[in-house]
Order: structure tokens, then C-alpha cells, then sequence
């Protein structure tokens, strides 16, 4: 890529930033009852099969699980177990810079925005801000970085399953709003897609 298209880019990623910020005030001024978010979890929760049924309730609870933070660490075991022998060294660490630049964004948008989770809707308690989901924005951006480095399609397939359901799990368990996955989506995909950019101009040989 040219470094005229990086100059774009960047430009381009930030006002996507500054849109998604501009994007989560407007979400916090509008009447909540009214907004679609609020429709959309009501219909969600009135027939969620997943809070009557404890099998599925665990089996959702898993999969949110396998987007926190604790779960990265544990994967950077094998993870770098297997880069450090196959010799991608350069890789592994492009991959942990992706993951640190997400989720410092992601802090970052929810700090300036807070905007509160949807707490009548819990299923599970969780503290912090909702906007936009840090599970969609950092695991969307971690695992196509992932998928960049190793072209596979069983791979690729098993991701784009894995994104899906983990950004959803938040909306079924209750502690997201629907818009706060589709943008953290959004983000997550241009934080991915800039890390490529960088990798591709400055950091791979």
C-alpha cells in the first residue's frame, strides 16, 4: 500500500472515531423507552430461551467468557509457544500490539461517552460502561489479525462463527445494548484494519 493510502486511511479510522464518540452521545440523549435499543432487548429478553434452560445459560456464559481479558492471557501461552518455533517472532508481537491498541481505544470511547449498560436487563451483573462492547471490539480485531496471519478458510470460518457468538452472547446475557455490539463491530474491524496497514508499511520485512 502506497503511503499516500496509509495517510487516507488514517485519516479515515480516526474520523470513524470520532463519528462512533459523536455516535455514542447521541445514544445516551435520546429517550430510552423509545429508542430501538430499547425495543430490541425487550423482545430479546421476553423470549430468551437461554435464562430457562441451565445448559444453555452455561453454554452462553462460556462463550461470553472466551472474549475476557483473562482468556487472551491464558491463549498467549500456546499462542507464543507456537510463533517462538516457527520462527514469527515479529508476528506474535504484532498480534499482542493489535489487542493492546484496541482495547485502550475501547477504555478510552467508554470513558468519554458513558454510557450505562442496560442493568433492568441483567442476566449476569457486570460493572463498567457499555459503550461500544469491548468483547466485539476486541475480539473481532484479535482474531482477524489472527486469521491475517494465518490464511486458512477452516480458520477463517471458525472465527467469523466465534465473533458472532460471543457479540451476541452480550446482548443475550443482557449487559450490552445492541448498538454497543454493531459498533464495537465497526471499531473493532478498523482497529484490525489499521494494524494490517501499519504491519504491512512498517513492520513486516
Amino acid at each position: 500500500m502506497e503511503k499516500l493510502k496509509l495517510r487516507q486511511f488514517i485519516v479515515l479510522f480516526f474520523i470513524v472515531l470520532f463519528c462512533s464518540i459523536i455516535f455514542g452521545f447521541y445514544l445516551k440523549s435520546i429517550e430510552l423507552t423509545n429508542s430501538v435499543d430499547y425495543k430490541i432487548m425487550t423482545l430479546i429478553q421476553n423470549n430468551n430461551i437461554f435464562t430457562k434452560n441451565t445448559v444453555l445459560l452455561n453454554f452462553i456464559k462460556f462463550i461470553t467468557s472466551l472474549g475476557n481479558g483473562s482468556t487472551y492471557f491464558i491463549l498467549f501461552i500456546p499462542f507464543g509457544v507456537y510463533f517462538y518455533y516457527n520462527n514469527l517472532k515479529k508476528e506474535f508481537l504484532f498480534l499482542i500490539a493489535t489487542l493492546l491498541l484496541t482495547y485502550m481505544l475501547n477504555e478510552l470511547i467508554k470513558h468519554i461517552v458513558s454510557r450505562k449498560r442496560p442493568i433492568e436487563f441483567f442476566v449476569i451483573n457486570m460493572g463498567g460502561f457499555s459503550y461500544p462492547s469491548g468483547h466485539a471490539m476486541n475480539f473481532s480485531a484479535f482474531y482477524l489479525t489472527f486469521k491475517f496471519l494465518f490464511k486458512s478458510m477452516f480458520i477463517n470460518v471458525i472465527i467469523y462463527i466465534m465473533i458472532f457468538l460471543i457479540a451476541i452472547s452480550r446482548v443475550i446475557l443482557g449487559v450490552h445494548w445492541p448498538t454497543d455490539v454493531i459498533v464495537g463491530f465497526i471499531l473493532g474491524y478498523f482497529c484490525y484494519s489499521l494494524a494490517r496497514v501499519l504491519y504491512l508499511n512498517f513492520w513486516r520485512d
